[in-house]
């Protein structure tokens, strides 16, 4: 039976128990006492339990991250400390509940370490970990620039690593972004650990709905298309995560943004994502490996980080290895606004019918298909010559249209 980390003693906490997913939801009584709590950072040489206050490192709205140490031992923590207006709620109280049962629970070198938890003498929860000395990997991407692929590949690996460690639980991450993740310096490149397991949920054999008002959580910029409609989430809902993050490794911007968070989830839930290789030294083989990370609908992704993470790793083997040969048919609607009846899109999306006739004829794999582009891979430029001619011929009654402009390219593994 599952414990409680936190004892309401009055006091702060000498020894967390050994599971934090018990934490104590605060009662009426205690949640006015809670509130009451002064919203200051503690001082230096507080003592907190096991641990000693050396100072606040980070202040957010959510909670207030201090460098402490292990009075014992010496050991350097990081102590995550609760807003005592958030403490009082149970949301919040819940929230940080699971992200100290999400991290004992989770051992393994890419993932922030757990150390404890407990309560200050206020009420408000904490948890200590180990302490990183570095930065974020958005820091760290403005500070090195966009990475190269080999780069990018190597610290997607390390996140995989993580995240299938974390699946294996049955434990979704749902946050999945480069704030989210820390570096620490080795030589001249750095190590990664996965943190922020705040809104992480714990799945059963059917996924969990993201419905509820507590469920619907995450950061616009990096949502998938079903925690924006409130769908099912599952391990493929990280993958979306994976995607987004591939994609700004490269370019160093992520593929979606806009200036109000309507405006991003609508260009996630309808826009196809833009090619990374088009401003990033980068083989279409990599878009199309983001591309199927971004599909609107999960069941067309990756099913999880193991068949992704394989995917990426193709991406490196030599490129007479790669199968990274496309033919790619882009069909735009020409005009703006009013300028555009619904015929014009229903004859595009009849023009796109055909395209995908012709690749499931020939054999094609769809590695895009979104919004108004279908990209197919096959094995060499013959068999993409020979798609692109049936193309070519397929859409003669579309490249009559007004308007329509119809572009069928091939896209040939560099020798």
């Amino acid at each position: 039976m599952l414990q409680n980390a936190l004892t309401r003693q009055g006091a702060a906490l000498s020894t967390p128990n050994s599971h934090p997913a018990g934490f104590t939801v605060p009662s009426p009584g205690c949640a006015k006492r809670i509130m009451m709590a002064a919203d200051r950072p503690l001082a230096p040489g507080t003592r907190v339990g096991a641990f000693e206050i050396e100072e606040a490192r980070s202040e957010g709205g959510f909670a207030i991250v201090y460098r402490a140490r292990r009075v014992a031992t010496g050991e350097p923590v990081a102590l995550k400390v609760l807003r005592p207006h958030l403490a009082a709620t149970r949301s919040m109280a819940q929230r940080f509940a699971r992200e100290a049962a999400a991290l004992q629970r989770l051992k393994h070198p890419h993932i922030v370490r757990y150390v404890g938890a407990g309560a200050l003498a206020g009420g408000q929860p904490y948890i200590a970990m180990e302490w990183l000395e570095g930065r974020d990997l958005g820091v760290e991407l403005e500070r090195r620039g966009p990475l190269g692929l080999a780069e990018a590949v190597a610290v997607l690996t390390d996140l995989c690593s993580a995240l299938a460690a974390a699946h294996a639980l049955g434990i979704i991450h749902r946050d999945l972004k480069a704030a989210n993740v820390m570096t620490v310096p080795r030589h001249d490149w750095f190590d990664v650990r996965l943190c922020d397991f705040g809104i992480a949920k714990q799945r059963d054999g059917e996924g969990m709905s993201a419905g509820s008002s507590s469920a619907i959580m995450g950061t616009p910029l990096n949502m998938a298309p079903e925690q924006i409609l409130g769908g099912r989430i599952d391990a493929r809902t990280d993958v979306y995560a994976l995607g987004l993050l591939a994609h700004q490794l490269v370019t160093g911007r992520l593929p979606f943004d806009a200036s109000n968070p309507a405006e991003i989830e609508d260009l996630h839930l309808n826009a196809p994502p833009p090619r990374a290789s088009a401003v990033a030294p980068v083989p279409p083989a990599f878009d199309a490996l983001v591309a199927r990370c971004l599909r609107k609908a999960a069941g067309e992704r990756f099913a999880d980080v193991k068949a992704f993470m394989a995917a990426a790793s193709a991406l490196l083997a030599p490129a007479s290895e790669i199968a990274a040969t496309h033919v790619r048919v882009e069909v735009q609607v020409r005009g703006t606004g009013d300028a555009v009846d619904d015929a014009a899109f229903d004859q595009a999306d009849a023009a796109l019918e055909v395209v995908r006739a012709c690749c499931a004829a020939a054999g094609a794999e769809l590695v895009v298909d979104s919004g108004l582009v279908v990209m197919a891979s096959v094995r060499d430029a013959d068999e993409a010559r020979a798609l692109a001619a049936r193309l070519e011929r397929a859409l003669e009654e579309a490249r009559r249209s007004a308007q329509l402009l119809v572009q069928v390219t091939v896209e040939l593994a560099s020798p």
